[in-house]
């Protein structure tokens, strides 16, 4: 079902997105919904020109659309449009403006338990269940949902939300704007443990997460803090759900990583890369900036030059997957006794 919303006017909405309205500003606007699915008092949008189809039968009463279409073809009747230059960047404004305006401000639950020492700004919102450490720092307009936890000394930037039952360990940093989703962890303990006659002797993490502006984090992702120096997220990375990163990486500028991949620990990813899901990176390597690694790649080693990277066996049907790799453990021998063919030819 579409999400529904309190009611705005086109003319609000054209105003908080930067674009140009054609049509009735004072159309009230309920909810947005797909093209197929969109109702009047719906909002919609169109990015991909092989959907012009649905237009016909399209009931919104306003359009997202891509600006070089306004003017070549005929759009129903009543809608108002919102000619656009990326009609999908204009939509994901779109959901921010109307998620934000379902936010309260300056909200304390009383369930919430706040240390004394710590700094919470009038505006930030605080959810039920909510524990806050001593010196902890809590900025402008952010957003503490139930049950979350702030560690002691850590800090949260302006207009940063921390959704339910996430986890800020303490002395960590979240910088301005980022989104911290339910049950990720921030600043557990690296996988540190020196052996030890008879077993494994741990090693404290003395180190940070430090996480920088306009970050997303997912759900049950974990970010290890540091051994002595700070694991580092930098401005605009997005991270899917469920990832691990290992203590002392680094991940550049706006560095995008699908779910279930793991980065082990002291590697350092550049900037604008694009890792798929559940792929497996090696610790204490480099991967240079605008780098794209496919889904279910094993990266073993660094990776020096930018372009894309793939490792692994599509999906075959079992007879052939087996003997396939029947033969993959005769390759080192066949490969010898080519070697050796080789050398009696003259």
């Amino acid at each position: 079902m579409a999400q529904s919303l309190k009611a705005f006017t086109t003319g609000d909405i054209a105003r908080a997105l930067g674009l140009e309205l054609q049509g009735d500003e004072n159309t009230r606007i309920f909810r947005i919904s797909s093209l197929h699915n969109a109702v009047s008092g719906s909002i919609s949008f169109l990015v991909d020109k092989k959907k012009l189809e649905l237009l016909t039968a399209c009931k919104a009463s306003a359009l997202i659309v891509p600006a070089g279409l306004v003017g070549t073809r005929a759009f129903p009747a009543g809608i108002s449009l919102l000619p656009s230059d990326n009609p999908y960047l204009s939509y994901a404004k779109l959901t921010q403006f109307i998620a934000r305006s379902g936010s309260e401000s300056g909200v304390v639950h009383p369930s919430a338990v706040i240390d004394p020492d710590a700094s919470i700004a009038d505006s930030a919102s605080i959810g039920p269940g909510v524990v806050i450490s001593a010196d902890a720092v809590i900025a402008e307009r952010v957003s503490v949902n139930a049950g979350a936890f702030v560690g002691v000394g850590a800090s949260l930037g302006e207009g940063t939300t921390l959704h339910a039952n996430a986890t800020i360990h303490h002395d960590c940093i979240i910088g301005e704007d980022c989104e911290i989703h339910s049950g990720a962890v921030i600043g557990a303990d690296g996988f540190g443990f020196a052996p030890a006659e008879g077993g494994w002797e741990k090693i404290c993490q003395l180190g940070r997460v430090v996480i920088g502006n306009k970050v997303s984090v997912g759900a049950c992702t974990s970010i290890d803090r540091g051994a002595l120096d700070d694991t580092t997220i930098e401005d605009g990375v997005i991270l899917d759900n469920q990832i691990q990163v290992a203590h002392n990486v680094v991940i550049g500028k706006n560095t995008a990583i699908a779910g279930c991949t793991g980065i082990a620990g002291s590697t350092s990813i550049g900037k604008n890369c694009r890792i798929g899901g559940a792929v497996s990176i090696v610790g204490h390597i480099t991967i240079c900036d605008d780098v794209l690694i496919t889904a279910n790649s094993f990266v073993t080693r660094s990776i020096k030059e930018r372009g894309s990277y793939s490792s692994g066996v599509p999906l075959q049907d079992s007879t052939t997957w087996r003997k396939n790799a029947a033969r993959l453990r005769k390759l080192d021998a066949l490969s010898r006794d080519f070697e050796k063919l080789k050398s009696t030819i003259p």
